[in-house]
């Protein structure tokens, strides 16, 4: 018999011998109806406290205090700078701090007409981009799916594949029209995918993430790959001149418009920032050291952090069964505790958490007679339950929590009580919020790392954009980890019109070291 059940009992003994002190008999209260009323809402309040009571129990974990971000916060750093001084090796460390070979944000002297390719998940996009100086930026696009078959394949029919679809966009769209019959379209590569860069056109793919697994791609150069599959189609002028990680994109996006922008984050599905470092900071960096390049952008990869243990003072036992169920055991550690694609999973794994201590759902749920108990298609589907879900139940404010009872409804839990509801709304909010509470502590991190008097941090992704209180706590818990002034920004089409810039930028460049 569970705590629970006893401490009812107990409470049914206390109200029954209470009301025989009083002489009221049991007839009595039959016939007028009021013991049967008094002992169910006094149980029920019983039953609510030691219900919220246990609940707390179990994500007491989950509740990081300042301290705990702070620690966190010292390892990451102490990684970044550990990584910095290797050549990148993920296998001694945490971190790739992948120099991206970008010196400088947009100065908005910056024209040209750019093509983007970005590539970073099951579908792709394909940008046509016109910069006609500061903030006055033109651009048109369109999405390709991907077919199964080529993210499993040959890399080089991946790349053949994008280059096909290169050319029916710049025929669609007639860009070829009035062009000189040897022009050449400069193109940014916007590639989502950890990568070693040797130069701003040369990046060699480390590993394949988010489903991805071409064969022949990892360890060979990404760009090189792209522009001999260009060449292949007689008819394509372009060239392939910058690699840019969506980080980086944002940041340049965000930086056209604030000249303080020197972070560049992403928060959705999965989550990387990149930053502006001082070059001699990085003993690792082997381009060019001179007055006019004193930085360059990191892309730190910071979702790998925890690989080495760094992060197991706070990881929990629910962590560590995601991780171990997971396609890449002991792999994107952090990311795991903060990203769109494991929010809702942590969330479910809770609620399995507290079914099986008989606290959660009961009498919600169906005898499994192979299992022996209690069973629900929805608690045994991994990746069954999404961010979404998490956003909108962690905002329902409805007095009768009908918002957070029609979604689980609508996966398959039958009739969930006002209780099961008040406890899954509470799950939602406690896992959201430590995600939202380790961003800050990241983010604190590199604005630290920056050290100006004001930075501006550009964020993009789903979780910063569209999840719930995400945004709020993020923001309110970093005011407490960094005194400097700081503004955290909604950076827009950063895969698009900031990798053009990262290309316009390039080409000024180039242009004022000809002139001069």
């Amino acid at each position: 018999m569970s705590s629970t059940s006893k401490y009812i009992i107990e409470v049914k003994i206390d109200v029954i011998k209470t009301l025989k002190l009083l002489g009221i008999t049991a007839g009595a209260l039959t016939a007028i109806g009021l013991g049967t009323y008094y002992i169910h809402q006094r149980i029920q309040r019983s039953k609510r406290v030691i219900l919220r009571d246990e609940v707390k129990h179990v994500l007491e974990p989950f509740e990081l205090t300042d301290e705990q971000l702070r620690r966190v916060m010292a390892n990451l750093n102490t990684e970044m700078i550990n990584s910095l001084k290797s050549d990148g090796d993920i296998d001694k460390n945490d971190l790739g701090m992948f120099p991206t070979y970008v010196h400088r944000g947009p100065n908005g002297q910056e024209t040209g007409e750019y093509l983007v390719v970005d590539l970073g998940g099951s579908n792709f996009r394909v940008s046509h981009v016109v910069i006609e100086g500061r903030n006055r930026i033109n651009l048109k696009n369109k999405i390709f799916l991907i077919p199964h078959s080529l993210l499993l394949g040959e890399g080089e029919r991946l790349f053949d594949y994008i280059a096909e679809c290169l050319q029916r966009f710049i025929d669609d769209n007639g860009l070829n029209l009035n062009k000189p019959v040897d022009y050449t379209f400069d193109l940014a590569f916007t590639f989502s995918f950890p990568c070693n860069q040797t130069s701003l056109s040369q990046a060699t793919l480390v590993s394949w993430t988010k489903g991805f697994s071409c064969t022949g791609v990892v360890g060979h150069d990404v760009v090189l790959m792209l522009q001999q599959a260009i060449d292949r189609r007689k008819s394509l002028k372009i060239q392939v001149v910058a690699l840019v990680n969506d980080t980086v994109g944002t940041l340049m996006a965000c930086s056209s418009i604030y000249r303080d922008c020197k972070v560049g984050v992403i928060l959705g599905t999965g989550t990387n920032a990149c930053y502006f470092e001082n070059i001699e900071n990085v003993p690792k960096w082997t381009g060019v050291r001179n007055q006019t390049t004193k930085q360059v952008v990191i892309n730190t990869e910071w979702g790998a952090l925890g690989k080495h243990a760094c992060l197991d003072f706070i990881r929990t036992s629910i962590d560590r069964e995601l991780d171990e169920s997971s396609l890449t055991p002991n792999q994107q550690v952090f990311e795991k505790m903060i990203s769109a694609l494991y929010l809702g999973e942590i969330v479910r794994l809770i609620i399995v958490d507290l079914v099986q201590r008989s606290i959660l759902l009961p009498g919600r749920m169906h005898k499994s007679p192979s299992l022996g108990r209690d069973y629900n298609i929805f608690l045994s589907l991994r990746g069954s339950f999404y961010a979404k879900h998490v956003a909108d139940i962690e905002c329902d404010t409805t007095e009768d929590l009908s918002v957070t009872s029609l979604i689980l409804t609508s996966i398959g839990i039958q009739e969930p009580s006002y209780d099961d509801c008040y406890i899954i709304r509470e799950v939602c909010k406690t896992v959201s919020l430590r995600a939202s509470r380790l961003a800050a502590a990241a983010i604190a991190v590199l604005v630290n790392r920056v050290n100006l008097p004001s930075v501006t941090v550009g964020i993009d992704g789903t979780l910063f954009r569209h999840h719930g209180k995400f945004k709020k706590n993020l923001t309110r818990t970093l005011s407490r980890l960094v005194p400097r002034t700081h503004r955290l920004v909604l950076s827009e089409d950063g895969s698009s019109k900031g990798s053009a810039l990262v290309a316009a930028v390039h080409r000024y460049t180039n242009e004022i070291a000809t002139s001069s």
